[in-house]
């Protein structure tokens, strides 16, 4: 882990190795050996993250699996054209959520039209949120990362869906529907 404080490649690599290591291989038996390696380098990542590095995304999705939050590890982006597909959890429609340059909304997705019917997305307030969501957000804030904090109060926020009307959280329906089985 020293190494990894000193080189962006090393980083890289020990990061891509823990965001892995929870998958059907059959690795996970060596996360309890690892425990202080990778506490350490989750602590060289929070170090690194500070200093607002121009791989600062990865970092961030490093650090996350270190956290044991490969979820969010895998599929977080920088919310410049990010989207995020749900099935509304009361009537099973297909709901796109968009989180990016062209808006932060829920829509149903036309084949031929695009995002249509689309409804504004409810930020969460960062003072409520609570878990992966507020370890993320004071993070983002922490680093001066804005616009990652602001995609992460969205994503942790709640969409309308445009069928039913009905109000859902977004990290946690998103989250059900794909959350790998550990």
């Amino acid at each position: 882990m020293p190494l990894a404080s000193h080189s962006a490649r090393a980083r890289g690599l020990a990061g891509l190795i823990v965001m892995c290591v929870p998958s059907p291989h059959g690795c996970d038996d060596l996360l309890p050996g690892c425990a202080h390696a990778i506490r350490t380098f989750r602590e060289i990542l929070d170090r690194h993250l500070r200093s607002r590095p121009d791989d600062y995304l990865a970092s961030f999705r490093f650090l996350l699996a270190t956290e044991q939050q490969y979820h969010w590890s895998a599929v977080l982006g920088d919310f410049s054209d990010d989207f995020y597909g749900v099935a509304c959890p009361h009537c099973a429609v297909d709901v796109t959520i968009a989180i990016g340059a062209y808006g932060r909304y829920s829509a149903i997705r036309d084949w031929h039209l695009g995002d249509v019917d689309r409804r504004d997305l409810r930020p969460a307030d960062p003072a409520a949120l609570s878990g992966v969501g507020r370890r993320m957000h004071e993070t983002a804030v922490r680093d001066g990362q804005g616009s990652l904090a602001d995609g992460i109060a969205h994503l942790f926020g709640h969409a309308e869906c445009p069928h039913c009307a009905s109000v859902f959280n977004v990290a946690e329906e998103y989250t059900s529907a794909n959350r790998p089985v550990m």
